[in-house]
């Protein structure tokens, strides 16, 4: 695979890079995996090609405008996991942690890795002073997730009629 430009962020595996241009297949073979979609709509229909192409140009005005976005993650040799990172939460604006990994790649630690490097990296490269994280209820490997890396619990939301449990992490002092 075309490593692109030099790596945003990089972590022991982990490197996360800007979408460019060429890299849509990638994000429509991520939400193409149904296990993947699942944990993302609980049932609603798959986001068609529409969807996922304005979700991907929305990745790359985030970056263009503000240097944070939901990035392509690789790992070491250049193979493509899945994405992570941030986007505004819609109801209310705040910075929202997000991560989605293609099937094969869960359980190994990449999520809770890729999770906690975004979380310290987002406080030196913007000026934030908290981040929220939510997953589905039944989610509880991503919850999980959230929790080991220092995210308070806040409460449950429904979101499009599927409950949610939110979280919260403050900018330390």
């Amino acid at each position: 695979m075309r490593r692109g430009q030099d790596a945003v962020l990089a972590t022991e595996r982990l490197r996360f890079h800007p979408w460019e241009p060429e890299d849509f297949p990638l994000l429509l073979a991520l939400h193409r995996e149904p296990e993947v979609q699942h944990f993302l709509q609980m049932g609603d229909p798959p986001w068609d090609e529409a969807f996922l192409q304005a979700k991907f140009e929305g990745f790359r005005a985030d970056y263009a405008a503000s240097g944070w976005t939901k990035f392509k993650v690789l790992d070491n040799r250049g193979r493509f996991l899945g994405r992570a990172g941030f986007g505004r939460f819609d109801e209310t604006g705040e910075l929202e942690l997000g991560y989605s990994f293609m099937r094969p790649h869960w359980g190994q630690g990449y999520a809770t890795e890729a999770a906690d490097a975004l979380l310290k990296w987002i406080y030196r490269a913007a000026a934030v002073d908290h981040v929220i994280g939510f997953a589905i209820a039944e989610h509880r490997a991503s919850r999980k997730v959230l929790e080991k890396i220092g995210m308070a619990f806040t409460g449950m939301r429904d979101l499009n009629g599927i409950p949610n449990a939110f979280y919260r992490h403050d900018r330390l002092a």
